[in-house]
């Protein structure tokens, strides 16, 4: 099955040209909670295609994504993400969660979702939290993007910095309140993006295009904190009370 690829694909992956390795004291990358975020298609079981990229927020099943990827699966499209049995570069199987339950703010194209195992309940064991953390980004700061772009189920993982913290508005309405310089490709919707500590500080959601060509756009889990609590989504309590009351925007 395309979720039982043996730990030789996996390490193959990791090595391919493109995967950024830490800096020495960096956090130790590729994030385990990233996932593989798959569609296949409910009239054949053979059509699977990749779609994006997940983050597991706690060890309850809840999953991050961009809200897009969610609302062009549609109702034919079947929604699985892939569970790592160890850290990625230890991996030797794949457990393979349904998602449920998903609602998506459009405006913050952000969605949160529940996922639950499709074959094994035991599987619930190998769910682990990501270390996401609530807080303003910092323009300049250093931050890693671990997402999955390809057929072999591997994390591409690549570094870089946030060139601004402002919203950004879209043509079709969404809004990002960080870009990076880092280039997203197709299939890094939804990646989560992480600091040199190894903390989530937000998830991508949009490639630039025209004279943003090279530049990524994301919204941070601090512009989403009110979205987040409401989806029944918990946060770390920030250090101090700045910002605890951010702009809410209708959910779907």
């Amino acid at each position: 099955m395309l979720w039982r690829r043996n730990l030789l694909v996996l390490v193959l992956g990791l090595a391919r040209p493109g995967s950024a390795a830490p800096a020495a004291g960096a956090a130790p990358f590729p994030l385990r909670a990233a996932v593989p975020l798959l569609c296949t298609e409910m009239n054949m079981a053979l059509r699977t295609r990749l779609r994006g990229t997940g983050l597991i927020a706690d060890s309850a099943g809840t999953l991050l994504t961009a809200a897009h990827i969610i609302v062009q699966a549609g109702s034919n499209c079947l929604l699985s993400v892939m569970i790592p049995d160890d850290e990625w570069a230890r991996a030797g199987h794949l457990r393979r969660f349904l998602l449920a339950g998903c609602r998506a703010n459009l405006i913050l194209d952000l969605a949160v979702c529940r996922v639950r195992p499709a074959d094994d309940q035991r599987d619930w064991g190998y769910l682990r939290g990501a270390p996401i953390r609530f807080r303003p980004v910092v323009p300049g700061e250093g931050v890693w993007v671990t997402s999955f772009t390809g057929w072999a189920l591997v994390p591409l993982t690549r570094s870089g910095r946030l060139t601004g913290r402002q919203d950004y508005r879209r043509q079709d309405g969404c809004l990002c309140d960080f870009a990076t310089d880092i280039a997203a490709v197709e299939g890094m919707s939804g990646s989560p993006v992480i600091s040199n500590d190894g903390e989530v500080l937000g998830i991508l959601t949009q490639a630039g295009r025209g004279k943003f060509h090279g530049t990524s756009f994301g919204v941070s889990l601090d512009e989403a904190r009110t979205f987040l609590v409401n989806q029944g989504v918990q946060l770390p309590t920030p250090p101090h009370s700045v910002g605890l009351e951010r702009r809410s925007s209708p959910s779907r």
